[in-house]
């Protein structure tokens, strides 16, 4: 019965969170558009929401990310409108990824957490996001290892 009940409540939690990323508009689907809704939804303090924003962004985006990550050695300069062309993707993806870590944390779910910011350092290194009211990029893979740093003491 036990055995039954456990199976039931995660059958329920994902048909919940399916539920929840069909309610929500996606917009054009462009990695940009996604990691924008993410931040917005961070922001506003709707982790969950969040979550599914950059989940979609990572998995429509990661492998045209790591093409990028792999022809580089270090992070990329010039002109800002440039850096937004050619590393598009990397970009988007290393900053979702951020903000999932980010979201996770807010959540409670600290492992789960280590793991993205984990995975970000390690396979998205080179992405930047552009600050608008900097106006400068910065790296989310340094704010990872920092975000790192404070979580394991």
């Amino acid at each position: 019965m036990k055995r039954y009940l456990i199976l039931l409540t995660a059958v329920l939690g994902l048909f919940a969170v399916s539920t929840a990323a069909l309610a929500l508009d996606f917009g054009d689907y462009k990695s940009s558009t996604l990691t924008a809704k993410a931040w917005g939804a961070l922001n506003s303090k709707d982790y969950k929401e969040a979550i599914i924003y950059t989940d979609k962004c990572i998995e429509l985006y990661s492998d045209k990310a790591r093409e990028m990550q792999a022809k580089m050695n270090e992070y990329p300069s010039g002109a800002t409108e440039e850096i937004h062309t050619n590393y598009w993707a990397l970009n988007d993806v290393a900053t979702s990824l951020f903000i999932k870590g980010k979201a996770l944390l807010e959540l409670g779910q600290e492992d789960q957490a280590k793991d993205v910011f984990k995975t970000l350092i390690g396979e998205f290194t080179y992405g930047q996001c552009w600050d608008p009211n900097g106006p400068w990029f910065w790296a989310p893979a340094r704010a990872a290892k920092d975000q790192l740093l404070v979580l394991e003491g």
